[in-house]
């Protein structure tokens, strides 16, 4: 009897650890590939845009060369968008203050396309988009 009582609260403990695991050790919390967070913002102790990406997510930061007709290749620009509105290019996050940024996400080239104005014909390796408060 006490085998079967013993064996019941052994399932139920390893199922309740199970459900609770959330893949983090406590007091951390997992970030997001395609977004930086204010709270992540707020921690960061950068001064401007480009900082705070290069120091959090730098593969965002990267320009893909293309093939191009002809055995050249070119870069592909990464748009950067602020509040909605073309911005510049990756050098232009250098002048946005990060104390200003509420997040900022990164869409590649497909998702750009799809989801923001003035995109165009260039092509774009993808998107940085900033939200300020």
């Amino acid at each position: 009897m006490h085998l079967v009582s013993a064996l019941s609260r052994f399932t139920i403990i390893v199922a309740l650890v199970a459900c609770a695991s959330t893949g983090t050790t406590a007091g951390t919390t997992r970030h997001q590939a395609d977004l930086i967070t204010a709270a992540e913002i707020a921690s960061s102790g950068t001064m401007n845009a480009w900082d705070l990406i290069n120091r959090l997510r730098p593969n965002w930061l990267k320009q893909q060369a293309v093939g191009s007709i002809g055995g050249g290749a070119r870069s592909q620009v990464i748009a950067v968008y602020v509040d909605g509105h073309r911005f510049g290019d990756i050098s232009s996050l250098q002048t946005v203050s990060a104390s200003g940024i509420r997040s900022v996400q990164w869409l590649d080239a497909a998702r750009a396309a799809t989801v923001l104005n003035e995109v165009g014909s260039d092509p774009i390796a993808g998107a940085i988009v900033i939200k300020t408060h």
